[in-house]
């Protein structure tokens, strides 16, 4: 018999509201618990009251970028992957992001969506939390 894989509470913080459509859409509900928040304050708010797996993070957000999310989210003390995901393939965010504590850095692509799972998978068994 297989073990039964624990569903995975995910935040995903994007202020696109169809790509969060997209993500949920890609990913399985009986594998993933997807909740969305569409502002970093949102997120802040959503982090002090519920636990999560991993978290995947924009970076252009309304009220602050996804770095200054970070950088909010470090010192609450949260041992939760971060996935940092930009329109822009840009070396210096990607250092920036990893810098702030993200374990992957992700640029968002028509393939993008259809690797989600595997990469939130992978960051999960295998980051360390900075």
């Amino acid at each position: 018999m297989a073990e039964e894989q624990k569903v995975v509470r995910l935040l995903m913080v994007d202020d696109n509201k169809e790509h969060v459509d997209l993500c949920v859409e890609y990913l399985p509900k009986e594998e993933f618990s997807l909740d969305p928040a569409y502002t970093a304050m949102e997120a802040l708010s959503k982090l002090k009251s519920n636990s999560y797996d991993i978290i995947v993070l924009d970076y252009a957000l309304p009220d602050m970028n996804g770095i200054e999310l970070m950088k909010k989210i470090k010192p609450m003390g949260l041992q939760i992957p971060m996935i940092f995901v930009s329109a822009y393939d840009d070396p210096d965010l990607s250092f920036e992001a990893m810098r702030a504590g993200a374990c992957d850095y992700v640029v968002k692509t028509f393939q993008y969506y259809e690797s989600l799972k595997e990469r939130i998978r992978e960051n999960i068994a295998s980051c360390p939390v900075r």
